[in-house]
C-alpha cells in the first residue's frame, strides 16, 4: 500500500499489533460499560433524596419534603449604606413598608422587625437555637497529659 507521497506503509507492523490494539481497545469499552452501570446504580440508590438545591417547602415529587412554612418567612435581607431591603415569602420589603397589617420598622442582617398596633414581632432569617450546657467529666490523669 502506497500513500500520494510514494511513501509505503508498513501493514505489518499493524497487523502484528492487531491483537494488543483489539485487546486493549475492549478494555475501554469494558471499563466504559462498567462505568455507565455504576453510575445508574448510584442514581437509584439516590432516587429517594430530596433535591438540596430546592427549597425545603417545595412541591417537587420525591423522597420526604417538609410542609411548607404556615407564616411569613424571611428568605434574606440586603442592606448597603443607601438602602436596607428584605425578601420576605418571595417579595422584596424596604423600611416603611407594609406587610399583613404590620409595619416594617427595621431590616438588620438576619432579622426584619414589624409593628402592629404596639404589638413588635421579629422575623429571623435563622431560627433561634436552643442552648445546651454540657458538663463534660474530665479524668484526674487524662491520656494528653499523662507521663512518659
Amino acid at each position: 500500500m502506497k500513500f500520494a507521497l510514494g511513501t509505503k506503509l508498513d501493514t505489518n507492523g499493524y497487523r502484528k499489533a492487531g491483537p494488543w490494539l483489539m485487546a486493549g481497545r475492549a478494555a475501554v469499552m469494558l471499563a466504559c460499560v462498567a462505568g455507565h452501570v455504576a453510575a445508574s446504580q448510584a442514581n437509584d440508590s439516590l432516587a429517594g433524596l430530596a433535591d438540596p438545591t430546592q427549597p425545603a417547602y417545595s412541591g417537587a415529587t420525591g423522597g420526604a419534603v417538609a410542609q411548607k412554612p404556615a407564616g411569613p418567612m424571611l428568605q434574606s435581607t440586603f442592606i448597603s449604606t443607601s438602602q436596607r431591603r428584605a425578601v420576605i415569602s418571595g417579595k422584596t420589603y424596604a423600611i416603611g413598608d407594609k406587610f399583613g397589617g404590620a409595619v416594617i420598622t427595621e431590616i438588620q442582617p438576619y432579622e426584619v422587625v414589624m409593628k402592629r398596633a404596639d404589638k413588635e414581632s421579629h422575623l429571623r432569617l435563622l431560627p433561634k437555637l436552643a442552648k445546651e450546657t454540657l458538663f463534660v467529666k474530665v479524668p484526674a490523669k487524662s491520656q494528653e497529659g499523662g507521663q512518659r
